[in-house]
């Protein structure tokens, strides 16, 4: 059974208009879509949704994107782009808990990359296992799903989930549209935010059991 799937070509195509279209060589990996689509949020947005943390020390800070740049672009200071609705719908909440670090660390993808209803797959396996009092496991949530990456040609759009084989969640589909212009910058302002964004992660041999190093202790990257 595998765990990745692709739709490419038209499967991948959407209706939605471009802005425009970046031609920076930094960016030819990255599919027309994610690559032309400017955010249409500003700071003065009357409904702009920025709360990124729970109560407490402020950690975090939201910026909009300048011209030119888009969710695939790269920013300093350990800024990182998100959609709003991964804050407002879902309630995402900063820094990334360990379970939600793995799984992005697993499919080597910053959660700008992953379509919202990925996002949404991976709260609602978390509140479903909590409810079950269940462990919430990398590998049991790559039990129940697998990748499922758009490419048009040799251009990466976003990544999806999907079922393994039973359906246990619902896709997010109403409620994810229009979410592709909706995007803002975070930013870490405490070495506490900064440091959460990098995490170790173990190093396993390819029969899935743990590498130690000579000492014996989990060999980690």
């Amino acid at each position: 059974m595998s765990d990745t799937e692709e739709i490419t070509g038209s499967q991948a195509a959407s209706k939605h208009k471009l802005v425009d279209t970046i031609t920076d060589p930094e960016f030819a990996w990255v599919a027309p879509e994610p690559r032309g689509i400017a955010s249409t949020i500003t700071a003065q947005y009357p409904q702009l949704f920025t709360i990124v943390e729970g109560a407490g020390p402020v950690n975090w800070e939201v910026h909009m994107p300048a011209e030119g740049e888009r969710i695939c672009s790269s920013y300093t200071e350990g800024g990182f782009t998100m959609y709003e609705m991964a804050f407002k719908e879902m309630g995402y909440r900063l820094p990334f808990n360990n379970l939600e670090a793995e799984i992005f660390g697993r499919l080597k993808v910053a959660p700008s990359q992953l379509h919202p209803n990925a996002l949404t797959f991976i709260r609602a396996y978390q509140i479903l296992c909590r409810y079950l009092e269940v462990e919430a496991t990398v590998s049991l949530f790559f039990y129940i799903f697998k990748i499922q990456r758009q490419k048009v040609e040799d251009q990466q759009g976003w990544v999806s989930l999907k079922h393994q084989s039973s359906k246990i969640f619902k896709m997010f589909v109403e409620s994810a549209r229009g979410f592709k212009e909706r995007y803002y910058v975070v930013k870490p302002v405490t070495e506490f935010a900064l440091n959460s964004l990098y995490m170790d992660r173990p190093v396993f041999l390819e029969d899935r059991s743990p590498q130690l190093d000579e000492e014996g202790e989990q060999v980690t990257e």
